[in-house]
């Protein structure tokens, strides 16, 4: 009896969100831009990227408080520039479009009313945008006036990341009595870190970032303080920096590369390893039921923002450095649990430098240049991450 009371208690449930949802209606593609009407007016998009291993990218489109009935989907849809397009329900709340290209950026989409536009041309703006730059009220010929600026007739379209100024913690690690990684007598990690997290600083205050640090000189500072700082300053962003090391000087030669790590249980030996480095002087001595308790407080929300912020900067990272360095190892954007990582409110990444221990890349990070290259990178894969939100 019981549970068929909740069967029936579901099927209201299931059926009372289908009545009031914003559902999917149709799609077009007209003059190289794809258009998706829905029922009701669109409440949020936001927007990211994937690239891909074959050259392509996923451009990923997520429509807060919509809904695919039965039956629809735009997979129908070809295009020159596109590969594939996919629809689907990625959580009750949220319909997911895919859209699989070559072409070298797709973030110009813009919502009104119920209709989400997307150009499918890099470079190509919206039709939203292209009837608010016709809508230019100009004073007529035939009156006598000082020179003014033309008056644009306001429209209601999503507003850019811009219009806020973001708040960043950004995270030194180590310090004090804690070198963290060394090698070769000179080369310590913490004072590789704090080079580039003050050179990253002044980049993000450039831009109109407020930013604040949680250590700009030689001193310690335990984990658990970290975020605690960040959760205070009420951060949009919290981003460590680290460089790496081999586990053994046989290996040195081999391991390297630049990675970045967000918050979720490790999935690879490598990642693991990577976060019990870190980890070595918070969870020092504690047991094994300790350490899981401590390292499960993660949200899937923040793991996906997170995620998202890791590939921005990984990608502006590694463009930066190949500019004057060449070929520099990409060790991916990876899970793992970072202590130093699991108190943060707010999305959080670690950015591994670099390997300390190899030979190059051991180099590279005593380089002004290079650590110049890296901030650029950091601070420009933020303002990508951002932009997008």
């Amino acid at each position: 009896m019981e549970k068929t009371i909740l069967k029936q208690l579901f099927i209201i449930l299931f059926f009372t969100n289908l009545l009031f949802a914003n559902s999917f209606v149709k799609s077009k593609i007209r003059l190289g831009e794809l258009k998706l009407s829905f029922s009701s007016k669109i409440e949020k998009v936001t927007y990211f990227k994937l690239p891909q291993a074959d050259g392509t990218t996923k451009y990923v489109y997520d429509i807060h408080g919509a809904t695919l009935p039965y039956g629809k989907g735009i997979s129908h849809h070809t295009f020159r520039t596109i590969e594939s397009f996919r629809m689907g329900q990625n959580s009750p709340t949220v319909l997911r479009v895919v859209i699989r290209s070559k072409e070298k950026d797709l973030d110009k989409h813009q919502f009104k009313d119920n209709v989400l536009f997307i150009p499918l041309i890099y470079g190509l703006s919206s039709t939203i945008e292209k009837q608010k730059r016709a809508l230019v009220v100009e004073e007529p010929k035939d009156k006598i006036s000082l020179p003014k600026e033309p008056t644009i007739i306001e429209e209601t379209i999503e507003k850019s990341s811009k219009d806020k100024r973001y708040v960043v913690v950004i995270d030194a690690g180590h310090g004090g009595k804690d070198n963290g990684a060394s090698c070769c007598g000179n080369k310590k990690e913490k004072k590789v870190v704090l080079s580039v997290a003050l050179k990253l600083q002044k980049r993000l205050e450039r831009k109109g970032y407020k930013v604040y640090m949680t250590r700009d000189d030689d001193v310690f500072v335990k984990l658990p303080k970290r975020t605690e700082f960040a959760n205070k300053k009420k951060a949009d962003i919290f981003i460590s920096i680290h460089a790496n090391a081999a586990p053994t000087k046989r290996v040195q030669n081999i391991f390297k590369g630049l990675e970045v790590y967000y918050l979720s249980p490790a999935k690879t030996e490598r990642a693991k390893k990577a976060a019990e480095k870190e980890n070595a002087v918070m969870l020092e001595g504690k047991d094994f039921y300790t350490k899981n308790a401590y390292l499960s407080l993660i949200s899937e929300t923040k793991i996906v923002e997170s995620h998202k912020l890791g590939l921005d900067v990984s990608y502006k990272m590694l463009s930066n450095v190949r500019t004057s360095f060449g070929h520099v190892e990409d060790g991916g954007v990876k899970p793992a649990n970072f202590w130093v990582l699991v108190g943060a409110q707010m999305p959080a990444i670690l950015v591994e430098t670099g390997y300390i221990t190899h030979p190059e890349e051991g180099d590279n990070l005593m380089n002004n240049r290079y650590k110049s290259l890296l901030a650029k990178g950091i601070a420009e894969g933020i303002d990508r991450y951002l932009s997008h939100k």
